[in-house]
């Protein structure tokens, strides 16, 4: 089977890394040099770990090239109402059968997915975002005390399920994977694609620049917003309820922060981002056009880091359109990165989503070594469902805000049907599967987290729930905070850390 890649981007070079370390497909990539990066930071999930892990290009080495530093989850501050505050941290429910059998057979592996610690939880404290967080996992003390993953033997000691994530230069993170991935495993063509042939709902061929004919039983498409293939063969699909559709973002030089979290700082017409990477603070206001100008965007993130004692240097701005191809994939054409979907840089998810359609395409082709019309219609359900179900998560951060202080946040907030919708949405999820390492599901645990950290009520009936296994869930969950702490107590800083890495 011969696959061609077209772009060279983060989205092009993760899609190539990954299909040459676990498929035997034979793989072209074709590119032209005028990339435009966006060059300010990105936030990701752990997904990407577990695709650089499996592409087998060593962390340390990736992570000096693609100047990243950690991150344990999201900060959400004034979104709910200002002065609030909100972790969504990477982590994922217990099994409720731990709390009722000996400590030495706690693990996912041993039980079914029957009731949780999210049920109990919910039984037990209602409502208590950090508590938690505290119960489930190190991240919040990790966070606490900017202590790194790693113990002085340098070995990752927090759980892999799912584990933890970077904020990355995406640019440098694929060109580090275009280095280090075996260059026998694909060809490589640097040329514009001038012609693109259609047939019959499939690409027949691609001629580049200097009239190279290119043919392939699958082509993935990562031009970004050009849409150069899956443009041909499929509409795009507005997002209609997301507001925001602009935004402008620069950079803060010379300065690194070794606060694990990805900054998300809500304002008056949409929210400001704040991203480490180890040489700069990367930084943007995601607004809606409706309610601000450019002008006053610039001046709003400009003032914002002024109070806080930084230069804010400026870059670039951009309109924007959130939404999906109609078809991700169609014919004999997967589209991914930019070309495929875009949310909004809320909760990470172009990056992560740009992993997962990878992942899906090789899971797809090496249950049964081929690829027709078929494994596309499956990969692109599949792809579908994820896009929207994120799109969906990511909508509910504005719908549960209590905010009225703005004519924006009396559009975007205040959903009187949200908290019923979320709690409907947590029950569908009751039955469905614990995390894999390194992967990023959005399951019943980070919807229970969302609603606890806007400070919302689970409204729906609890399954019965004894006094005694209540009683059991709180001793097991308060040992669990003091093993968390004693675990991680010598980590190793992230300043220590990253400055070893870097240097």
């Amino acid at each position: 089977m011969k696959i061609c890649i077209v772009g060279g981007g983060s989205a092009g070079w993760i899609t190539l890394s990954y299909l040459a370390a676990t498929t035997d497909i034979e793989l072209t990539i074709v590119h032209s040099n005028e990339v435009d990066p966006i060059g300010v930071g990105e936030s990701t999930t752990p997904t990407i770990k577990y695709v650089a892990d499996r592409i087998g290009v060593d962390e340390h080495q990736w992570m000096k090239d693609a100047k990243a530093t950690f991150k344990y989850g999201v900060e959400f501050n004034d979104f709910n109402k200002i002065g609030s505050r909100w972790l969504h941290s990477f982590d994922d429910m217990l099994p409720h059968q731990c709390f009722h059998r000996p400590i030495t057979e706690n693990g996912k592996e041993l039980h079914s997915k029957d009731l949780t610690s999210v049920e109990y939880f919910f039984k037990k404290h209602g409502k208590d975002a950090e508590l938690f967080n505290r119960t489930h996992g190190p991240q919040e003390h990790l966070l606490q005390h900017k202590l790194s993953p790693f113990d002085k033997n340098h070995n990752s000691n927090i759980s892999q399920y799912p584990g933890y994530s970077y904020h990355i230069n995406a640019f440098q993170f694929g060109e580090s994977l275009r280095k280090h991935t075996d260059k026998n495993r694909y060809t490589e063509i640097v040329e514009k694609i001038t012609e693109v042939n259609v047939s019959e709902n499939n690409i027949s061929s691609l001629v580049t620049e200097t009239g190279k004919v290119l043919e392939a039983d699958l082509f993935v498409d990562c031009t970004g917003f050009h849409k150069l293939l899956i443009g041909k063969l499929s509409q795009w699909s507005h997002y209609k309820d997301l507001l925001n559709d602009s935004a402008v973002w620069g950079q803060i030089k010379n300065t690194y922060s070794d606060k694990p979290v990805t900054g998300v700082h809500a304002q008056e017409s949409g929210w400001i981002w704040e991203i480490p990477t180890y040489d700069q603070i990367g930084t943007g206001y995601v607004y809606s056009s409706k309610h601000c100008d450019e002008d006053t965007a610039w001046n709003t993130i400009e003032t914002f880091w002024a109070n806080k004692g930084y230069k804010f240097e400026r870059f670039k701005s951009t309109k924007f359109d959130a939404g999906r191809q109609n078809n991700v994939s169609i014919g004999n054409v997967i589209s991914n990165g930019l070309s495929q979907s875009f949310i909004e840089p809320l909760e990470a998810t172009s990056i992560m989503v740009t992993c997962v359609t990878a992942k899906s395409l090789e899971e797809i082709y090496n249950k049964k070594k081929i690829w027709n019309t078929k494994q596309t219609e499956i990969h692109n359900k599949v792809m579908t469902k994820f896009i929207d179900h994120t799109k969906k998560f990511v909508h509910f951060h504005y719908r549960l805000s209590e905010r009225d202080d703005t004519p924006y946040w009396r559009e975007v907030a205040n959903d009187s049907t949200a908290v019923q919708e979320i709690c409907d949405y947590i029950d569908v999820l009751s039955k469905g599967q614990w995390l894999s390492k390194g992967e990023t599901l959005l399951n019943q645990w980070n919807w229970s987290s969302l609603l606890l950290g806007f400070d919302k009520p689970y409204v729906n009936k609890l399954p019965d729930i004894t006094d005694d296994q209540l009683e059991n869930y709180e001793h097991y969950t308060k040992i669990l905070i003091e093993n968390y702490k004693h675990i991680v107590r010598n980590n190793i800083k992230i300043k220590d850390y990253l400055e070893n890495i870097h240097r």
